[in-house]
């Protein structure tokens, strides 16, 4: 009794984070998503080349499915985009996309390959580009989680591209806010531009790992140096408020230039 006790305030929590933050319209694109990952995947059956575009549904109905909780935040000014707030929608939502996808796509694969389709696709070419003949039992299972890593990392890159960039030039004070930074007219303008090196820094980043997995050296060495230039002068312009970042559990950073008080 104490068990379930403790454990009705967490669920009710949980139901109320998912009421507040899981809009019908997200909810409308999930099963959307999700029906159009059982459609790529029965498309794919007869794909043996893996040429057909309507295919690749069955990571792109559930990436969607996940990102639009973190997309829809672009019209919606009521929100708060700090990273405490905006995390869970990262890793929660495409969940929800990827284990609909599973499901359906797993009850699509039972019924083609009850009905054969799968064994004559496979006896056409064995080396079937999504269902090769030597591989994984229900491909379908596969398939989902790489609709949840896609729909994660769709989530991301609207973060960074679009949403951040968006805050910093509507709402700046509220990034500055959010983020715990000295909301002072005194240090405004400094972290607005502190902020604003954010999104570059990690574009940059992602150049960096372009450039050393594709063995361009130049590229790399490039991005290295822009990259580091860009960290050395985002610690050089930001202020973050001391006491409310200690409040919070959370580490001050490094602040070049600011006496320590």
């Amino acid at each position: 009794m104490t068990s379930s006790g403790q454990n009705r305030p967490e669920a009710k929590q949980s139901r109320g984070w998912l009421a507040a933050n899981y809009s019908i319209p997200a909810r409308i694109v999930t099963v959307v998503g999700v029906l159009a990952s059982a459609w790529g995947l029965a498309a794919a059956v007869g794909d043996t080349e893996g040429e057909n575009p309507v295919s690749w549904l069955m990571f792109i109905g559930p990436a969607l499915a996940g990102a639009f909780p973190t997309i829809e935040l672009a019209w919606r000014r009521d929100r708060d985009l700090s990273m405490a707030t905006v995390k869970p929608r990262w890793f929660v939502f495409p969940l929800f996309g990827a284990l609909g996808a599973v499901i359906v796509m797993g009850a699509t694969e039972i019924v083609m390959r009850a009905s054969g389709a799968v064994a004559a696709a496979q006896a056409q070419d064995k080396w079937h580009y999504w269902f090769a003949a030597d591989g994984p039992p229900a491909p379908s299972i596969m398939f989902g989680l790489l609709g949840y890593v896609a729909g994660l990392l769709l989530a991301v890159a609207v973060y960074v591209v679009v949403l951040w960039p968006l805050q910093i030039l509507l709402r700046p004070r509220q990034a500055i806010d959010e983020n715990m930074m000295d909301t002072s007219e005194e240090h405004f303008r400094r972290n607005r531009a502190a902020l604003a090196l954010m999104p570059i820094i990690v574009v940059v980043a992602v150049l960096i790992a372009i450039g050393l997995t594709s063995e361009n050296t130049v590229l790399a060495v490039v991005s290295i140096a822009v990259e580091v230039g860009l960290v050395v002068a985002g610690m050089a312009l930001q202020r973050v408020d001391r006491k409310r970042r200690a409040a919070a559990g959370v580490g001050t950073g490094v602040e070049i230039g600011r006496k320590r008080s």
